[in-house]
């Protein structure tokens, strides 16, 4: 089943989400004068390394599982602590990452504590039990044969607002028409379950 998976990943839907992430990340990024971001969950940092080739940034990652080959320098963390100091990061970063954690406020304050002005995330929102199921069809077939956590862990709009709240953030921009994947599965798959927001640290 995990080898299927992966064939039909990689045959309808790799790519071009991968290039629309990069092309809406970059814009971000570019946008707001980002040169230094760490990216947290980073994987192999393909992702990361098409963003440095489109804008002028420099990204390094973390992973609490660095593979043998990685596109951009990426260092092993426990997923819990970053090895950083307060405010020593322009930005951080994590792309497809809090709903795959046990706790994603755990992660996000650690994110908010690191970085110096921005957060960047992309991620979920969940809004009834069909947004849900959806998801979770999303998320095993993209990842479970890369054997990547799966606790389908999605929040709501309140969720993800009282989680800013909490962490003395603020969303300055936040994109939800990403078009992430093409024909039938735009439409079963993109509308109202993706985001993209850029979020301001708060004054200490």
């Amino acid at each position: 089943m995990n080898k299927v998976s992966s064939i039909f990943h990689r045959a309808f839907i790799y790519d071009r989400r991968m290039s629309q992430l990069h092309k809406h990340l970059s814009e971000i990024i570019s946008e707001f004068k980002c040169k230094c971001v760490l990216d947290i969950g980073a994987g192999d940092g393909k992702i990361d390394k098409m963003i440095e080739d489109a804008i002028s940034t420099n990204i390094t990652g973390i992973d609490v599982l660095v593979r043998d080959e990685t596109y951009i320098p990426i260092t092993e963390y426990d997923g819990t602590h970053i090895n950083s100091d307060d405010n020593s990061i322009e930005a951080t970063m994590m792309i497809h990452v809090l709903h795959h954690t046990e706790d994603p406020s755990v992660v996000f304050k650690e994110a908010v504590r690191v970085s110096n002005k921005y957060i960047i995330i992309k991620d979920h929102l969940l809004s009834n039990k069909l947004s849900y199921l959806k998801l979770k069809a999303m998320d095993y077939v993209g990842n479970k044969h890369y054997s990547v956590n799966l606790p389908y862990n999605y929040l709501t709009k309140k969720d993800w607002d009282k989680l800013f709240e909490d962490s003395n953030v603020e969303m300055i921009t936040c994109k939800t028409n990403l078009k992430l994947y093409g024909g039938i599965f735009h439409l079963l798959f993109d509308r109202n379950l993706h985001f993209i927001a850029i979020l301001k640290k708060g004054d200490n």
